[in-house]
C-alpha cells in the first residue's frame, strides 16, 4: 500500500465521517420536529408560526438567519405582540435580550428611550387597569396617584404618593383597560399588590393642597383637639373677665385699688 493510497483513502474515511454526523445532526432535528409537530397535534388549537431565538441573543446584536429560525407555535400560548415573520426582523438590533428558545416579540426591540426608570427609593409594580380600579381619566406617566383598600370594613390608606411610570391603558375614563406600571415605596408593595389581587385597590388624583393629607390617610386628629381646646380656653377667660372687649391699664390699676 503506498503512501498515496493510503493518503486518499484517509481523506475519504474522514469525508465519510463528515457526511454521516451532518446526515446524524439533521436528523436528530428532524426528529424533534416530529415530536414537538405530534406534541402540538395532541394538545390541538390553533397553531401559529412564530420566529424563535436558537441561541441566546443580547442587546446591541442584530438579527440574522443564523440565530433565529421559525416555529410553530400554540396561538394560546404565543406571547403577547410575537413576532411572526422572519423578514421583518433580520437585521434589526435587539434592545431587549431574548433567550434560546424564546420567541420574539415587539418588546425586544423597544426603545430605550421609552424604558421606565424607577426612583433609587421606589419599587416599581404592574397594576392590571380594570373597571373597578376607579383610575381618573387621562391618567399619564409623571402623575402621583393616592391608593386605597376598599373593604366591607371601610376604607383604608395604602400610599398617598403612588408614581405612575408608565401606561398602557386602552381607552379612557372608568371603563379603561390595560396594565399600569407605578413606583411604591419598599413597604407598600405588599398591601398594593394584596389590594390589586383581592380586588380591592381604588386610585385616586388627589390635588396638590391635599396631597399630603391625603399622603398621611386622614387629616392629623391632633390639631382638632388643640384648636377646640384653645376655643374653649378663649370662652372660659371671657366669661370669667364678664367682657368680651380688651382689658385697658387703667381698668387694671382701677380694679387693683378698689381691691385694695
Amino acid at each position: 500500500m503506498t503512501r498515496r493510497f493510503r493518503m486518499v483513502l484517509s481523506g475519504a474515511c474522514a469525508l465519510l465521517a463528515a457526511t454521516l454526523c451532518l446526515a446524524y445532526g439533521q436528523h436528530a432535528r428532524d426528529q424533534v420536529e416530529q415530536e414537538r409537530a405530534e406534541a402540538l397535534e395532541r394538545y390541538g388549537g390553533e397553531v401559529v408560526r412564530l420566529v424563535v431565538a436558537t441561541e441566546g441573543i443580547e442587546a446591541g446584536q442584530v438579527v440574522d438567519r443564523g440565530n433565529v429560525v421559525e416555529r410553530d407555535w400554540l396561538a394560546d400560548l404565543a406571547p403577547a405582540d410575537a413576532v411572526t415573520q422572519l423578514d421583518a426582523v433580520i437585521g434589526s438590533e435587539v434592545s431587549v435580550p431574548v433567550a434560546s428558545g424564546a420567541p420574539l416579540t415587539s418588546l425586544n426591540f423597544r426603545d430605550p428611550a421609552d424604558a421606565v426608570e424607577v426612583p433609587a427609593d421606589r419599587v416599581a409594580i404592574s397594576v392590571p387597569v380594570g373597571n373597578d380600579l376607579g383610575l381618573p381619566p387621562a391618567t399619564a406617566a409623571g402623575d402621583t396617584l393616592a391608593a386605597f383598600a376598599v373593604t366591607e370594613d371601610g376604607v383604608r390608606s395604602i400610599s398617598g404618593d403612588v408614581q405612575v411610570l408608565a401606561s398602557s391603558q386602552t381607552g379612557s375614563g372608568l371603563m379603561g383597560a390595560g396594565t399600569l406600571t407605578v413606583a411604591v415605596r419598599p413597604g407598600e408593595v405588599a398591601p398594593m399588590l394584596e389590594a390589586s389581587g383581592e380586588g380591592s385597590l381604588r386610585l385616586a388624583l388627589p390635588g396638590d393642597d391635599a396631597r399630603e393629607a391625603t399622603g398621611e390617610g386622614t387629616a392629623a386628629p391632633s390639631e382638632v383637639p388643640a384648636e377646640t381646646g384653645d376655643a374653649e380656653d378663649d370662652a372660659a377667660g371671657d366669661g370669667a373677665s364678664g367682657s368680651a372687649g380688651p382689658v385697658s391699664e387703667d381698668d387694671v390699676e382701677t380694679s387693683g385699688g378698689e381691691g385694695a
